[in-house]
């Protein structure tokens, strides 16, 4: 016999959980589909933008850390990055 706590801590179908999205979506757009598709598109260009400069920091500081990794003096630009980036081992 499955427990209560069992069923309650049961993942929920993807595709459940992904319909209940949508429509949360929409009823905090007070039923408006399009206006939930428009901050939708936002969001995902925001994010696009995000992730385009996380990637151009991520090929800069790869760059820097290739040379100064040689001379065995990298730490510092780790500690440049905008996003910081642990190198000591418990960071």
């Amino acid at each position: 016999m499955v427990s209560a706590d069992t069923k309650r801590d049961a993942p929920i179908e993807p595709a459940i959980e992904f319909e209940t999205t949508v429509d949360d979506i929409i009823a905090t757009c007070d039923g408006d589909a399009r206006a939930a598709i428009r901050v939708l598109l936002i969001t995902v260009d925001h994010l696009q933008a995000e992730l385009a400069a996380r990637d151009a920091e991520m090929a800069k500081l790869l760059l820097d850390v290739s040379r100064g990794y040689s001379r065995g003096q990298w730490e510092w630009l780790l500690e440049r990055a905008d996003v910081s980036i642990a190198y000591m081992p418990g960071d």
